[in-house]
């Protein structure tokens, strides 16, 4: 049986996986090398967010590919949704109600 991808999501994973991660507000920003392009969008968001020293304690979240303009899956390997050197953006969940 074949695999569907996501609209924009690469037939095979990049690993290891090098980019870079600002916040929302622009105000940091990181280098990341070697990681793991298997690990899921969220739980890479998840880590990029705790580097910055985010409050991860109870936000979660997701990140931006800041050159394609699109949300990441998160439940899909990072490397199966961004190039090398891409340039992402880590962004809180937001729940109303």
């Amino acid at each position: 049986m074949a695999t569907m991808l996501a609209p924009d999501e690469l037939d095979e994973v990049i690993d290891p996986l090098d980019f870079t991660a600002t916040d929302v507000t622009g105000l940091r920003m990181l280098d990341f090398e070697g990681v793991d392009g298997h690990r899921f969008a969220s739980d890479v968001a998840m880590s990029v967010a705790s580097q910055m020293e985010l409050p991860t304690s109870a936000s979660k979240y997701s990140l931006r590919d800041d050159e394609r303009a699109r949300m990441l899956l998160d439940d899909r390997p990072l490397g199966r949704q961004v190039q090398r050197g891409a340039k992402l953006v880590v962004i809180p969940k937001a729940h109303l109600g």
